[in-house]
């Protein structure tokens, strides 16, 4: 929900290739969002670029590979490094080949972690944009799940400490100034976490406005989604006997899709049942 743009990387050593591709794509969107297109003409230059830019390096959403450049297994050396040297098991890694004698598919499809493979013939632009489309649909998906479960993960070991809670919860919270475009809030009974008295005014404001207002329901106890026509969503969880009350606001440049709102409703919830069990060992964030 944070994002601006999908990032993609092109690597093939045909200019041409890198060109029609990059018109062809230039109009993708993605939940609303355009892509951000980088290209290299051969394994080097993509690594200068997976090891030089931070966006490349730790959030390409799909990577589209020629085989052979530099070497004839060039590409698929290039694929080694990002899912083995750098344990990125995220990205969609498709490989794009004008000659598929030198890497059969499905010796790639079983050496290799990719997820697809096709010949350059088969690159038109509708098999670009299915592809582009369904891939960043898996990244968003998978990227979320992951980041949910660590997330889970650590409120877990957390548990029985508010203080550690806190802790745990700072990656997510707070209005630092690369959040400026997506703010977000943790309210919990009432008080706004990691916020100074003007953003958890900002806040509470946003709260009474979102809460006032019909929204979509997350199971029969009463949690529910609310989002307006600024961008704002609200997930909130519904106090009681056995878990606080708990709101999770935050802004998105499009509107995130039933999982990853699920999702999201199960950090909260979890949070909202430890953060009743867990002793008051803090005063201030």
């Amino acid at each position: 929900m944070f994002f601006k743009h999908w990032p993609v990387l092109l690597v093939d050593d045909e200019p041409d290739v890198l060109a029609i591709s990059r018109l062809a794509m230039k109009n993708f969107e993605v939940y609303g969002l355009p892509l951000k297109i980088y290209t290299a003409r051969s394994k080097q230059e993509a690594l200068w670029l997976i090891n030089d830019d931070v966006e490349v390096g730790c959030s390409l959403a799909v990577a589209l590979l020629d085989v052979v450049m530099e070497t004839e297994r060039a590409g698929l050396e290039l694929c080694d490094y990002i899912r083995n040297s750098l344990g990125n098991k995220l990205t969609q890694i498709y490989i794009r080949t004008g000659q598929p004698g030198i890497a059969p598919e499905r010796e790639v499809i079983d050496r290799y972690e990719i997820n697809g493979y096709f010949t350059k013939v088969e690159a038109t632009e509708d098999k670009l944009y299915s592809l582009i489309k369904s891939s960043i649909r898996q990244y968003l998906a998978y990227g979320m799940a992951l980041a949910t479960i660590e997330l889970a993960n650590n409120l877990t070991e957390a548990a029985g400490s508010r203080r550690k809670l806190l802790y745990a919860l700072s990656p997510i919270g707070g209005l630092s100034p690369e959040q400026a475009e997506t703010p977000r809030w943790l309210i919990i009974d009432g008080e706004v976490l990691f916020a100074d008295e003007i953003d958890a005014d900002r806040g509470l404001q946003l709260l009474a406005r979102l809460g006032g207002a019909e929204g979509m329901p997350l199971n029969p106890a009463g949690d529910r989604y609310v989002r307006d026509d600024q961008g704002y969503w609200l997930i909130e969880v519904r106090g009681g006997a056995r878990q606080a009350q708990v709101a999770f606001l935050f802004r998105s440049r499009f509107a995130p899709p039933e999982l990853i709102v699920s999702l999201m409703h199960g950090f909260v919830k979890q949070l909202a049942v430890l953060w009743r069990q867990s002793r008051a060992d803090v005063l201030a964030y």
